[in-house]
């Protein structure tokens, strides 16, 4: 019955685009296994009601934003097709509750891989490489501050935006690919791929080990966000973020109010 109440609340948190309020304690909790019950629930609430899943939303894969949440393992959310946005959007301030913004490397699946897979079948495994932005949002008031309660809130996946651009997987760096994101002109987060479990690489085996263990379904054509390559920034609006990965894609996102 808990999770029914609180899987309600979050939903309509996600259609009202307004926190939650008196659930400070589930925010705060680190219970993953109570996270992962009503991250589930929620998933079949929002298929349910329309909602199309096709990816998967990657957190906390560096060793600093681990310990800040207290995980000893990154978390997994579900990307929806409703979240996707395209270069250059406008995505409007009312559409948010508390909105931050990441620059990520965006896998995409081609062939599910085996567990065990080498480098090189890694690699084959992958359909394209992007660079994308993530506006990472939470129903939470204050948001999470603890890894049950980030879980619970779909691992706080906002929005999503691909770049134009992709390359071949056998071209990609996953280390020393440089990300720069800017707002209105200026630098406001930088970081590399290495900042992601010491390679994206890494972060993909790791999803995929962990996918084979748990059971995840994984299916080709599937887009994985493997985390942030730099700090992520709170939103200002009105203001056009601009990402650029060099060698890799670039990106543009404007935030503002709806008139």
């Amino acid at each position: 019955m808990k999770y029914r109440q609180i899987t309600a609340k979050l939903r309509e948190a996600w259609a009202d685009r307004q926190p939650i309020p008196g659930e400070s304690e589930l925010a705060a909790s680190p219970d993953v296994d109570q996270g992962k019950a009503i991250q589930l629930s929620l998933h079949e609430a929002f298929v349910t009601g329309g909602r199309k899943p096709i990816g998967w939303k990657l957190g906390l894969t560096s060793q600093p934003a681990m310990d800040l949440f207290g995980a000893d393992e990154p978390m997994v959310g579900v990307i929806y097709a409703d979240s996707l946005l395209y270069d250059c959007a406008t995505l409007s301030s009312q559409d948010t509750i508390s909105p931050r913004i990441e620059g990520e490397m965006l896998l995409e699946i081609g062939t599910v891989p085996q567990p065990g897979a080498n480098d090189d079948e890694l690699i084959a495994s992958l359909a394209s490489v992007s660079a994308a932005f993530e506006v990472a949002d939470s129903r939470f008031h204050g948001w999470p501050r603890a890894i049950g309660g980030a879980i619970a809130d779909n691992a706080c996946c906002g929005w999503v935006m691909r770049s134009q651009q992709s390359i071949a997987p056998s071209e990609a760096d996953f280390e020393d690919t440089a990300m720069v994101l800017t707002r209105d002109g200026e630098s406001i987060s930088e970081g590399r791929a290495s900042a992601c479990l010491g390679s994206v690489l890494e972060v993909y085996r790791w999803f995929i080990e962990s996918s084979h263990r748990c059971g995840r379904q994984l299916k080709p054509g599937e887009i994985i966000l493997t985390g942030a390559m730099g700090p992520a920034i709170p939103m200002e609006t009105p203001a056009t973020y601009h990402l650029s990965c060099p060698g890799l894609g670039e990106a543009t996102l404007r935030f503002g109010d709806t008139p």
